[in-house]
Order: C-alpha cells, then structure tokens, then sequence
C-alpha cells in the first residue's frame, strides 16, 4: 500500500535542537549536545472496580496523574549547565556550591519557565516539544576520561503550578520555523463587536495580522449561534491566504432583529503561536 505526501512530510529526520527558556527572557540555545533529544509522557490510569466487572472497562477509568520528561545530554560543561544539573545548590557570582541551607523546600527561581526540543521532519515542518517548569532531578554525575569528553546527563521533569491550574505541563505542536516568534496573531472582524442593524445576508470576515495555519480554518474554531438558544448557525468557511482573510457564508439569511454571538478561537500562526480567543456579539437589522 502506497503512502501519502503527508504521511511521508512528517517523517522526522534530524536529532532536535533544544532550547532553554525559549520565547522568554534568558534564551538560550543548550548545546553542543550527544545522542539527540528524547521526551516521555506518561498518563497514569487507575480502573475503577466495581462487581462484575469483566476487565478493563470504558467509562470506568480516571487519570491519576501525567507526568513528562525532557532529557538531553550536553558536552558544554560550563558553570551554567553545571548549575541546571544541581538546582538544589547556590550559584552565586559564578561559583556552584551545597550548602545546609541547600536543604529544604525549592524556590520559584529553581524552576526553568520552559525547555523545549525541535525536531525537523521531511516537509520542512517542525514538531515543537515543550516542557513548562522545568526542572533536572537526574544525580549529577560527570567522568574525566582519557580520549573523551565530559558529558552532563539533564532529565528536565515538568512540573504542574501549584498556583495557577491553566499552566500546561507540556505542550506539542507543528511549526514552520525556528525564529523566536512568540507573538499571537490578532484579528479584526467585520462586523465589530456590539454592532447593530447588520444586514441579515451579510457575510462575516476576519483579517488576520499574520499568515496563518491553513488547517485550522476549520468549523470548530469559527462558530455562529443564536444568542437566544444557542443554535448553531450553518454555514461555509473560507480562507484567503493572500490577504488572510476568513469568511464565513451562512447557508440561509439571518433572522431580523436578532442577536448572534460569533467566536474565533484555537487559530495558529505560521510559528504556532495560537491566538486569544475572539468573541463578537452584534445584532441583525
């Protein structure tokens, strides 16, 4: 049996490039590196036990926990790596040490905000791996050896936000470069929000400021409803990449005098930045 094109693009192909803090302040690219880059994430699952059960059963399972793990190993034995493979030590003024006041509970500021892997595939895309509050909990352990090289072994675990339950612990994504980019792609919509007598035939448009992944102008994340009950509103969904323009043709006429509720969310830009969702409410004629 044959394969697609897009079967064959995402192919991956190359070793991974990993990143410290990407996107944030304190950027820097980890490296040189041995071996590549590996991730692991691991959903833990717990059965439900019930009379008459004949086994693993649908419906009858919750996840305890998810935990995920980036791991790397790196020949740049500097003070700064040396200092990500200890976080529980005091690195002050470029001097790494344990101390008793090394024990005890971890700050903030032994955290990384993210560490992240890309990895090319045959289309040219990249697969974007990031792990958020980052930190190595692997033993530290580096050899001197003739006719070798040192190597610092880094297992950077991801870790929930006791604080704030939005914060992924990881996050997996397609992008088309490695750049920097961490700006969202904004829109303007016609109509605007909280405007009045639109005409009921008219289409509904949003201009977007970045070009954006073609694979997302999809009906989930372009949707009409009736403000009253809810109703979805059919229609066709249409993208103009040249001018980046979305827009959505209602199948029927919209009911005079009547508020809608329109929502854009969950678009990606080339980068894979995704965009605050958008929400329009106006009002027919």
């Amino acid at each position: 049996m044959g394969l697609t094109q897009t079967q064959i693009d995402n192919i991956q192909i190359d070793y991974g490039i990993v990143y410290i803090n990407y996107g944030v302040v304190g950027e820097r690219k980890l490296g040189p590196c041995r071996g590549g880059g590996e991730f692991k994430a691991k959903g833990k699952i717990q059965d439900i036990d019930f009379d008459g059960s004949k086994g693993k059963t649908k419906g009858m399972q919750y996840t305890e926990d998810i935990s995920a793990t980036l791991s790397v190993t790196v020949l740049d034995t500097s003070m700064d790596n040396l200092a990500l493979s200890m976080p529980f030590c005091d690195y002050t003024a470029g001097v790494l040490s344990a101390t008793s006041s090394s024990i005890g509970i971890l700050q903030n500021g032994n955290y990384l905000t993210n560490v992240t892997m890309f990895c090319k595939t045959i289309g040219g895309m990249y697969k974007k791996i990031t792990v958020y509050n980052a930190m190595n909990e692997s033993d530290f352990d580096l050899k001197a050896k003739p006719k070798g090289q040192g190597e610092i072994a880094l297992d950077f675990e991801a870790h929930w936000d006791a604080i704030d339950d939005t914060v992924n612990l990881y996050r997996i994504e397609d992008v088309a470069n490695i750049n920097g980019d961490v700006t969202k792609p904004t829109i303007v919509t016609v109509p605007i929000d909280a405007a009045t007598a639109v005409v009921i035939t008219s289409n509904l448009t949003a201009v977007f400021s970045k070009d954006i992944k073609q694979s997302d102008i999809i009906s989930d994340n372009f949707t009409l409803i009736k403000a009253s009950d809810g109703t979805i509103v059919p229609g066709t969904l249409t993208y103009t990449q040249g001018n980046k323009t979305a827009l959505f043709d209602p199948t029927a006429a919209l009911t005079a005098a009547t508020a809608y509720i329109y929502t854009i969310s969950r678009v990606r830009d080339l980068a894979g930045n995704i965009m605050l969702p958008v929400i329009v409410n106006f009002t027919t004629a």
